[in-house]
């Protein structure tokens, strides 16, 4: 599996919004069977009026699911903020936009299965090859159509038993946190000043920007990563 989903929300403020000041995007996420439930977390500081010297804080919690059509590999899920961008609308509607990214490598469930049938047809056609006065040479066969299906089964709860402790370590343990700021490039800043703000590198803001065309006014996505 991989693909990027977009996701678009418009936030009413209860005041107008004259200019965010400051913006920050949180996440997490849980698998729940074959469905990916998660929250973007908005934060950050803005002015109501213009002429304004005092900042209001704003904080909104957004949810979000993906359905997921096979079962994934819970080990191999990897969730990324590709893009993240704001406008004001009606001046006090917040609209952001956000892509996400979802990578995974999707579980072979009915493999076993497959083995058995496969395993049961060959068994049965052999029996119908079988002299009707050849009576020991069968019931070896028997013999061993049943041990298959023994091992068969152990294998099959061992194989249930290790995915139900996989799903329940990711659901309780595994839940990714990652932190997204936007900065607006000002007059006189740079990147090298930028990356010891934020105490980041170039070579990660190289990953989520365009660092080449970068201009005053522009928008910075950076990423701080919570253990």
């Amino acid at each position: 599996m991989n693909c990027i989903i977009p996701f678009t929300k418009d936030i009413k403020f209860k005041t107008s919004i004259s200019e965010i000041l400051s913006i920050s995007l949180e996440h997490d996420y849980t698998l729940n069977d074959n469905d990916l439930l998660g929250n973007f977390l908005i934060t950050g500081e803005y002015k109501a009026h213009e002429v304004s010297i005092n900042k209001e804080k704003f904080e909104y919690s957004l949810p979000f699911s993906v359905a997921l059509t096979n079962r994934i590999d819970p080990d191999s899920l990897d969730f990324n903020i590709e893009d993240f961008t704001y406008d004001i609308l009606d001046n006090n509607t917040l609209r952001v936009e956000i892509e996400y990214s979802l990578k995974a490598k999707e579980m072979e469930e009915n493999n076993n299965l497959e083995r058995e049938d496969i395993k049961n047809e060959e068994v049965e056609k052999l029996m119908e090859e079988l002299p009707q006065e050849d009576e020991e040479n069968r019931e070896e066969v028997s013999k061993e159509e049943n041990n298959d299906k023994e091992d068969l089964e152990v294998a099959r709860k061992i194989s249930n038993e290790e995915k139900d402790v996989i799903l329940n370590n990711i659901n309780s343990n595994d839940n990714s946190f990652v932190t997204y700021h936007i900065h607006v490039l000002k007059e006189n800043e740079t990147i090298e000043t930028i990356c010891t703000m934020y105490n980041t590198s170039n070579n990660i803001l190289s990953e989520y920007n365009d660092l080449n065309n970068i201009s005053i006014g522009d928008k910075i996505i950076i990423p701080d990563i919570d253990e």
